[in-house]
């Protein structure tokens, strides 16, 4: 099919459309999800994102390319097949189990829109586009952030003493607590602080921004992970940006070692493990996990029945928040590896996409990620597909994975 540019008007309206889905997501996680998180309006996000995805599709099949071809086919490919799995693998659960729940309905939505969001995005936005909605990605969210925590708690001398007390220490403790933690928006800010990373040149304002909310929101793992990629980005012989020879299959290595991961915290939140762990090394496990042991022992040790993806909801009435586990358990080892190995095919040998996936896996490990972070995905998704298919200038490159 012959490709077409984008008009200015058009490039106009999809850029209004993904900002007005920012705003759905600002306004109902910020302000509406605290006092009714499975009211009707929690679904007005995706909607809107939906929405976006079926006039995208539309604009691609009239043949419309930022770039003037085709590009992440490949990967949209691959985790297509992927969705296509565990689909194929719930739907079996389900039948044998003559149990369904709509939360398996939902999970796959939660799932799939970053899938597809990201692959029209990456094929009808420009990459100017691309920087224009992460800074309006940045704004609403980060002013939503603050309506959500209150305007009056962003004090300077608050900022200053939470950042001067901060503590990567877990529990159910002052010290390890903040008055700016929030649940809502740190996946988002930690997804757009990856992408001002990477274009960090005539953004550093906006990567000053994006870290600065990563820190407040008071998540450990992001934390150490944004200081680590600071330390990347600004040391030119640890650019991972620059194209370097990896082995062809480190991938393969690191979605093997992730595929163990699960089972490795499964052992580590045993009672008689942490106790043994306590003595050894004086780490208190429980304050660690900060009850989410308590959560994947009580479904362990009882007699649930997978039914699918997102069965284990209605199981214990509330999500399981170390999302490897909840995978291994829902569609079992067949799922388990069909979805590490196919988040870790799309990276191939890019050193920053690495970086990305291996933060991303360990939270996936620790707490949730995929089932509760459709917009940070959709901004990772399209990270990575800037990643392997431009070049260091943001020219266009194009390869074996690139289609006409």
């Amino acid at each position: 099919m012959k490709t077409v540019r984008i008009s200015r008007a058009v490039r106009a309206m999809n850029i209004l459309l993904f900002i007005i889905a920012l705003a759905f997501k600002g306004v109902v996680d910020g302000l509406v999800i605290q006092n009714d998180p499975n009211g009707p309006l929690n679904l007005a996000k995706y909607i809107v994102l939906i929405i976006c995805i079926l006039v995208y599709s539309y604009e691609i099949h009239l043949g419309y390319r930022a770039s003037g071809r085709s590009i992440f086919v490949n990967e949209f490919q691959t985790l297509m097949i992927m969705m296509a799995g565990i689909v194929l693998i719930s739907t079996v659960r389900s039948v044998i189990a003559s149990e369904f729940t709509i939360e398996t309905v939902k999970e796959y939505a939660y799932w799939i829109i970053p899938i597809l969001f990201s692959f029209c995005a990456l094929n009808i936005f420009s990459l100017q586009d691309l920087q224009i909605c992460a800074k309006a990605a940045i704004v609403i969210l980060g002013v939503s952030y603050v309506l959500q925590i209150g305007i009056s708690t962003f004090s300077l001398h608050n900022i200053i003493d939470t950042i001067t007390h901060m503590t990567l220490s877990g529990g159910d403790n002052s010290s390890s607590k903040s008055i700016f933690e929030s649940n809502s928006f740190p996946d988002s800010f930690m997804s757009l602080f990856f992408f001002f990373s990477y274009f960090k040149k005539k953004n550093y304002r906006w990567l000053w921004i994006s870290f600065l909310l990563v820190t407040l929101a008071n998540k450990r793992l992001m934390i150490v992970f944004s200081i680590i990629t600071l330390i990347v980005i600004f040391l030119p012989k640890l650019n991972l940006k620059q194209p370097r020879i990896l082995l062809q299959h480190l991938w393969l290595v690191m979605a093997t070692l992730f595929l163990a991961m699960p089972f490795l915290v499964m052992y580590s939140m045993k009672v008689d493990v942490e106790f043994q762990i306590l003595l050894k090394t004086g780490i208190n496990m429980p304050n660690f996990w900060m009850g989410r042991d308590v959560m994947v022992n009580h479904i362990v040790q009882s007699s649930f029945q997978s039914f699918g993806l997102g069965s284990t909801f209605p199981f214990q009435g509330s999500l399981l928040e170390v999302e490897g586990v909840k995978i291994y358990l829902e569609i079992g080892m067949v799922g388990l590896v069909l979805v590490v190995f196919s988040y870790w095919r799309i990276v191939r040998k890019n050193y920053f996409c690495m970086l990305i996936m291996t933060y991303n896996f360990i939270n996936i490990n620790t707490s949730t990620s995929i089932s509760t972070g459709t917009f940070s995905w959709i901004f990772y998704l399209i990270l990575i597909g800037v990643c392997l298919y431009y070049k260091q200038n943001y020219s266009p490159v194009y390869n074996s994975s690139a289609t006409p």
